[in-house]
């Protein structure tokens, strides 16, 4: 078991900063050597205050975890797809970039696991702080608030969603942390207050609307404890293998162009497009798909939309059809199966609000991932990973204190 900090040594402790520290600076500047850093300390951090023998066999027992074990099904099909990709070097640099991101991730697992509960409660409110202070870097940045100092940093609204997007995931795990361990809704609600703030501010509308789909889903979810879940996992589970088929008969019956003209629909009509021409593609090798990671730079001859934008920009802006286009329908079956898996691992929580903290979570993740960023982005894999860790160990150790009790 690891000690409190302070029986820690200097080595140990100088780790612990770092990746700390690492978290503030992902989540603000969103610089992809902080994720290098971030992991480089937390691996580290784990085989210096853990027997190398005790750290083995944790990690061995994370990754025999059904979740950890499908998606490494999903990347072992991804490596192979690198033999019929129209990019092989490219599909086999992405499928070696995520396995150590799912490595990566098992590792984290392990450390937040060996942790004794002073030392994670520790953890906790240091990670809690830090969160705090990239709400208030991040309003700086916002030009309503501080428009010269959003100037000088340099960044642009991208960024500033992008990092909107860490914040989510992060700020979930540990309200839910505030509000099933302490017991404190304070804190918790604030966190989610400010969270949502700022997707506002920044016009993050798949966060926005993502965390509005995932309040319903976990007040329904406190509500049908066991219904709700299941429900959802048969839900995105046929969304996985049908939304192709369910776009190429939908689409064409919708006139893109009005809606792009329509006020703060633009965004959305935007995907349709995308949505409409990958689509297309996905036919002609429904099977295998095209080879992972092939969506950057996906040879569009030429189409772009009635605006002149490109047709497909880096990624398809939802990761089922990203998967369906890359990895064609055995990949979608693997991620099916996958999706279905986690909504039955809700269903069999014990306690309703650990059930409507997870329905938050996941839900919120999947209609984040149906709207925005890659499968392939590893600051957003690595960020999603890592707070999918923190939410099961959250989860795990309320039920034991609430058996305790």
């Amino acid at each position: 078991m690891i000690n409190h900090f302070k029986t820690f040594s200097l080595l140990q402790q100088f780790f612990i900063v770092v990746f700390s520290l690492g978290v503030t600076v992902t989540i603000v500047s969103l610089r992809h050597f902080t994720v290098a850093l971030l992991w480089g300390a937390g691996l580290v951090l784990t085989l210096l205050c853990q027997s190398k023998k005790t750290f083995a066999k944790d990690l061995c027992r994370a990754l025999k975890h059904p979740g950890f074990l499908i998606l490494a099904v999903l990347l072992v099909w991804s490596f192979f797809s690198s033999a019929w990709s129209i990019k092989p070097f490219q599909s086999f640099k992405a499928s070696l970039s995520q396995s150590v991101t799912l490595f990566l991730v098992a590792v984290l697992f392990t450390h937040f696991r060996s942790l004794s509960q002073r030392s994670f409660s520790w953890a906790m409110q240091l990670l809690t702080a830090l969160i705090f202070l990239s709400i208030f870097l991040l309003f700086l940045q916002i030009p309503l608030f501080f428009k010269t100092f959003k100037d000088t940093l340099g960044y642009d609204w991208s960024t500033l969603k992008s990092n909107i997007a860490l914040l989510l995931v992060v700020s979930i795990p540990l309200a839910a942390y505030r509000q099933l361990n302490c017991r404190k809704k304070g804190i918790a609600l604030l966190l989610l207050l400010f969270s949502i703030i700022l997707a506002y501010q920044v016009d993050y509308q798949a966060g926005v609307f993502g965390l509005i789909i995932a309040g319903i889903s976990a007040g329904l979810g406190y509500r049908f404890s066991y219904f709700i879940p299941m429900v959802s996992a048969y839900l995105s589970a046929f969304l996985c293998l049908s939304l192709p088929f369910i776009f190429h008969f939908l689409l064409p019956a919708v006139d893109l162009k009005a809606l792009w003209l329509t006020s703060g629909l633009s965004s959305f009509a935007h995907r349709l497009y995308i949505w409409d021409f990958i689509t297309k593609q996905i036919w002609e090798k429904v099977f295998l798909g095209w080879g992972a990671a092939t969506s950057r730079g996906f040879p569009t001859d030429g189409l772009t939309t009635f605006e002149g934008s490109d047709i497909l920009p880096s990624h398809p802006h939802n990761h089922i059809m990203q998967i369906w286009l890359e990895l064609g329908g055995v990949g979608a079956l693997i991620l099916a199966v996958l999706h279905f898996l986690l909504f039955r691992s809700i269903a069999k929580l014990e306690s309703r609000q650990a059930t409507a903290w997870a329905m938050l979570f996941s839900v919120a993740s999947f209609v984040i991932l149906s709207l925005s960023h890659s499968v392939w982005h590893k600051w957003w894999m690595t960020w999603l990973g890592a707070s999918g860790v923190l939410m099961v160990i959250v989860i795990k150790r309320a039920q034991r204190i609430s058996h305790d009790l």
